[in-house]
Parts: structure tokens; sequence; C-alpha cells
């Protein structure tokens, strides 16, 4: 249940709005951009909250996601944030959590109608040229996208503002949602979380972009490990 508000674009972010805001700055990723309207693609989690923090900078807000140091690797990209921590309370732009892209992914679900193995030719197409019948472009294909939250247990309730689990576990994982260009459309469904490999903040693939949300999370609820309600 939501006892809040959001708001969460009509398609994933492209190539060429991530390039414009974040391209060319020191130390900082450049994608690589055969058409400026495909999704970014090959983006780390903390490459899109990179993005995310400078879009709420761009229209002089707070960020959502604060941290003390970056690391990058040889390519630009962000592969650790030291001292990360997400503040949901600040109207900021920031990657949805899980429960609310499947609130607007779920408002009108239908996996054939989409960018998927059947009809993609195997690479990614431009953002909105398939409409999900609910206000939404590509939420169920084309890249698979960023979850904010981390991956934890589900637990048989009913729970109001989730925004995931307290931490990753040992390895960090966070959830990915939504099928791909390479998906077939029996298996893109609501309820996948993860992909064929381990999904940590440094990961990235071809096939792996994001999309953004925007607003605070009134009286944000965790699940810890035991699957109790922490806020």
């Amino acid at each position: 249940k939501f006892a809040y508000d959001y708001q969460l674009g009509m398609h994933e972010v492209t190539c060429g709005q991530f390039n414009e805001l974040m391209g060319g700055k020191k130390g900082r990723v450049t994608l690589e951009c055969t058409k400026k309207k495909l999704p970014a693609v090959n983006v780390t989690f903390y490459d899109a909250a990179l993005y995310a923090n400078a879009k709420s900078k761009e229209v002089g807000k707070d960020t959502a996601y604060i941290y003390s140091s970056l690391e990058f690797d040889k390519g630009g990209h962000c592969v650790l944030m030291d001292g990360f921590k997400f503040n949901p309370n600040v109207d900021a732009f920031r990657l949805p959590t899980e429960a609310e892209w499947v609130y607007a992914a779920g408002l009108s679900f239908n996996a054939e109608n989409s960018w998927n193995a059947n009809n993609s030719g195997f690479e990614p197409h431009e953002v909105c040229k398939k409409k999900d019948g609910n206000g939404f472009s590509d939420l169920l294909g084309n890249v698979t996208e960023w979850s904010n939250d981390w991956l934890g247990n589900f637990r048989d309730t009913v729970i109001t503002n989730y925004v995931g689990s307290m931490n990753g576990g040992t390895l960090g994982e966070r959830i990915i949602k939504g099928g791909s260009f390479r998906s077939e459309p029996q298996s893109i469904n609501l309820y996948a979380r993860g992909d064929v490999y381990t999904v940590t903040g440094r990961s990235s693939s071809g096939y792996l972009g994001f999309r953004l949300a925007y607003g605070k999370i009134k009286n944000p609820v965790w699940l810890d490990p035991s699957g109790d309600a922490v806020s």
C-alpha cells in the first residue's frame, strides 16, 4: 500500500539525456549512442544514482543519494559509493522502489506488447515506440531497469510505503525489474527481481537501463533479514 504520491518517468532515460547531463565530466562515463533516443544502457546502479542526483541539482532540489566518496573504473563508470545512504525524506529524483515499479507496470500488463525476443531483432529500440497502455512506455520490455531497493526476502503480509530490504546481504545484491529485448514474452512478469547473474551496484549490461521516479516517501518501511518491518 502507498500513503504517498509519486511520479514515474514515462520512459527509460535515454542515452542522449544521460550524456547531455553527465557526459564529458571529469572521471564520468560518456555512453556510446548510435541514436540519442535509445535507452541508456551499460550503466551501473551508482551511475544511475549519480544521474538522479545531477537531475535534482539541475532543478534546484536536494539529492536523494548520499555518499562520502566515489570509485570509478577505467571506463568512467561509478562502481562504488563509500558511505552510501538513500534519503527518502526529500523531494528529489531517484530510482523507483520495486513497489512503485510493480504498481505502475501492473496497471496495464501485456508482455506481448513490448520489445522482446520475438520482435526486437535482439537490440534495443528508441523509447516510446511501444506504449504500455497505462501512460508509460517500455516498462515490460526494451531494457530491464534498475530498482532503488536492496534485494531481500518478502513477507506474507501487507506493507505500507515499502522500500525494500535494509541491505543487500553479504554480496550487496540489488533488484532489477522488467523484461528486455532478449526476453521471451512468457518469461516477462511483475515478480521477477534479478538476472542470470548476481546483480550488485557495480553490475552493468547492454540490456540494463533505468528510469527515474520523483518525490519523497513519507514514513518509509524496510524489512529486516527476519522479515520484520523497520521504519
